[in-house]
């Protein structure tokens, strides 16, 4: 028979099967979410199974934490501390559930099962490419699924800003997200057991926020005529440094709290910043003179500080990409949790021996920037979460990989979507069609991801892994009926 993905710690065939039900007849309030899901994802694979014999009962038992327990005999017994929880049985259940002879139909076992790591993620840039919001549901159920709990948002870049921000009007992009729709696919995913991380990048990545404000943002003295920035160069891709500067970001971050209210975690970007650019801007090299700062690279730590610090005022906690040095380590507050992904600014070692608690968001193979570079699933079944390998020539992980010793302080892995390239000018139209690809990337990959992430440090039979992949695949095709397959 085919195994679930990812396959639970313990798992026993102990018979045959029994006839499937998908109404579950005794619970705990507490997992009513989880049962709505259940009952839709089965609506949409199995359409009306007519009535059975068999009884689902969703017991609470405290002490297992985020894990189930299953047994599978004349009825189902599923035990489960949470609404998470039950939110993987369930998955689990659903994905037992098999057609024979035309009769739907589980199969007798029992389950032990928990994850390893509380990180198994997903981004997906929003900016480069806008992704419609039933795009957004799709992931979320594929999330759902393969057992993925972190959903990253990646809302703002130098091309867009997709986040309906009402303190700064004039840098939301025409195609944004209105509040009532981030708000729909939040309780859509916290019904599931999902969390969506926001991600504003900053202080770099922020050509859209400068060419809406120049005056505000800008990074040179002179901004008349700054809206044109790609032609004038007159404005980078940094903000400028000054307290109203970051008296606005405040205002952003504060906005992104109140809309992604059930959310611990927000991303403050960090990455790839043009620091050189302050160097040439009176106004930041003032502010870097008041606050003692002796170069652009303590500049950059203090920003990245600064944003932190402001995150965890409001009571969340701070997430940044890789992208600061490690002499500046002692500056960030070691409740941010860093995303190891270049092994180019520091790596992971460094980050760990600083204190932080860090994600493997490894380039190679957990980046898909389709159509240009992405690496097959059974790379991601080699690949650990105390390993980091890059294909670009100065990444300290190129030429060998980057591995630790396995930590707790490595929380668990993400895979990165990005649109960089889904352009119509490398040939895609319409963007329906670049979508559609990137998705079916997404779909093959995301549940090797989940196998790694819920079982750490194994070794997978990737045959075996990639025929159940197979037969659920054309399971999920029905769950995901929001979008346009």
């Amino acid at each position: 028979m085919n195994h679930p993905i990812p396959r639970p710690k313990k798992f026993d065939i102990t018979g045959g099967t029994i006839p499937a039900a998908f109404e579950v007849t005794k619970t705990d309030p507490i997992f009513t979410p989880a049962i709505c899901a259940f009952r839709e994802y089965a609506k949409r694979i199995f359409g009306s199974v007519k009535n059975s014999s068999t009884n689902i009962e969703l017991i609470f038992q405290d002490g297992l934490d985020d894990g189930y327990r299953m047994s599978i005999d004349d009825h189902v017994i599923i035990s489960a501390s949470t609404n998470v929880g039950a939110n993987y049985a369930l998955a689990t259940l659903l994905q037992l559930a098999q057609t024979i002879d035309n009769d739907v139909v589980f199969p007798q076992c029992e389950i032990v099962d928990s994850p390893d790591s509380s990180w198994r993620g997903v981004m997906i840039d929003t900016v480069r490419c806008f992704h419609e919001i039933e795009y957004l549901y799709a992931v979320a159920d594929l999330c759902w699924f393969y057992k993925i709990n972190r959903f990253q948002l990646h809302l703002t870049d130098d091309q867009a800003i997709r986040f309906p921000f009402s303190s700064l009007p004039n840098a939301v992009s025409d195609e944004h997200y209105t509040r009532e729709q981030l708000t729909g696919l939040i309780e859509y995913c916290h019904d599931r057991g999902i969390t969506i991380v926001p991600e504003i990048d900053a202080p770099g990545h922020f050509r859209a926020f400068n060419t809406a404000y120049p005056d505000l943002f800008g990074t040179v003295g002179e901004t008349e005529g700054a809206e044109t920035t790609a032609e004038t160069g007159g404005v980078s891709g940094i903000m400028r440094a000054q307290e109203q500067s970051f008296d606005i970001m405040q205002d952003i971050f504060k906005e992104v709290t109140e809309v992604f209210y059930d959310s611990p975690w927000i991303h403050i970007g960090g990455d790839e910043a043009q620091i050189d650019q302050w160097a040439n801007c009176e106004a930041s090299m003032q502010y870097c003179a008041e606050h003692g700062l002796s170069d652009i690279h303590e500049l950059y730590g203090h920003c990245v500080a600064r944003f932190s610090q402001m995150i965890l005022d409001m009571g969340k906690i701070p997430v940044v990409w890789e992208g600061f040095s490690e002499k500046t380590n002692p500056m960030i507050p070691k409740e941010t949790l860093v995303f190891s992904w270049e092994s180019y600014y520091q790596i992971a070692p460094s980050l760990l021996r600083g204190g932080f608690n860090i994600i493997n968001a490894s380039w190679q193979p957990l980046y898909i920037v389709h159509p240009q570079r992405m690496w097959p699933t059974e790379e991601i079944l080699d690949w650990e979460k105390n390993r980091w390998n890059h294909w670009w020539e100065k990444s300290q992980a190129t030429k060998a990989p980057i591995v630790t010793e396995e930590s707790p302080a490595i929380l668990g892995g993400q895979i990165c979507v990005w649109g960089d390239r889904m352009q119509p000018s490398n040939g895609y139209a319409p963007r329906c069609d670049m979508l559609r690809d990137e998705f079916s990337k997404l779909k093959e990959r995301l549940p090797a991801l989940a196998e790694k992430t819920w079982t750490s440090y194994q070794t997978v039979d990737k045959e075996k892994f990639l025929s159940d992949l197979h037969c659920l695949d054309e399971v999920i095709d029905n769950v995901l009926c929001f979008y346009e397959r």
